[in-house]
């Protein structure tokens, strides 16, 4: 049986309890001495066999690494070990999955070998936010619900309004500019790659076609380097 390390922890004597995302289940199993060895260790893949001995938890034995040239790469392993933590509490009480977060996991750690790491976790983010039915459209702002190609409306009070610190009169500050016509409006993302108005709330900010096409195509092909570093930001909040 095959699976990625999603999680371990901890026991007395240096034994483990590891998490491990398969096909269709993420199983719970217990590793004798685990810490032991390297072989045992967050994110990576391996072959292994289940043992039920019908008192404790099932115990991992004849554990196998199912390595990639990457992971002697520093950057490359400790993004995709990060990626994988944040998985895992996406995924912490769930034990009955479906085929596609093994697949998905699959198709990183193969482009992993030649691309750049963020952008591979961040198609991979992409692809979970698709599946799961948690791809936001990003028509409206999620603070005052009006569209994002539009201006917030007049009666809507921002904080930096409230405290006075606008350095712009309120009319331009709230009026589309001829600099930036519908298709190039710039907005700020949360976590899940939800949009807002730039005035409403505070994020990192991007194109909105950019970021739709992104969320669209599960490519990062459109975004430049920059780019993909907030990007990347907007991850490390959580899936």
């Amino acid at each position: 049986m095959q699976g990625y390390i999603i999680h371990t922890q901890n026991q007395k004597n240096e034994d483990l309890i590891v998490r491990i995302l398969t096909k269709n289940e993420i199983k719970t199993l217990y590793r004798f001495y685990g810490a032991r060895h390297s072989i045992v260790h967050i994110g990576r893949k391996i072959d292994f066999i289940q043992e039920n001995n019908g008192i404790f938890m099932p115990k991992l034995r004849n554990v196998f690494h199912i390595g990639f040239n990457w992971e002697r790469e520093e950057e490359r392993l400790y993004i995709w070990q990060r990626f994988i933590g944040l998985l895992h509490q996406h995924l912490k009480d769930i034990y009955t999955i479906d085929q596609a977060y093994f697949e998905i996991l699959d198709f990183g750690a193969q482009k992993l070998c030649a691309q750049n790491p963020k952008r591979v976790v961040l198609e991979m983010y992409a692809q979970i936010l698709r599946y799961e039915g948690r791809k936001p459209t990003n028509m409206h702002c999620i603070l005052c619900a009006q569209l994002l190609t539009n201006p917030p409306p007049l009666d809507f009070a921002p904080e930096e309004l409230l405290l006075g610190r606008y350095n712009k009169p309120f009319s331009e500050k709230f009026n589309p500019s001829s600099d930036n016509p519908a298709n190039n409006v710039q907005i700020n993302v949360t976590r899940g790659f939800l949009g807002a108005h730039t005035e409403c709330v505070y994020g990192e900010m991007f194109d909105y076609d950019k970021l739709q096409s992104f969320l669209e195509s599960a490519s990062t092909i459109e975004l430049d380097d920059e780019e993909v570093q907030r990007a990347y930001q907007v991850l490390l909040l959580g899936l």
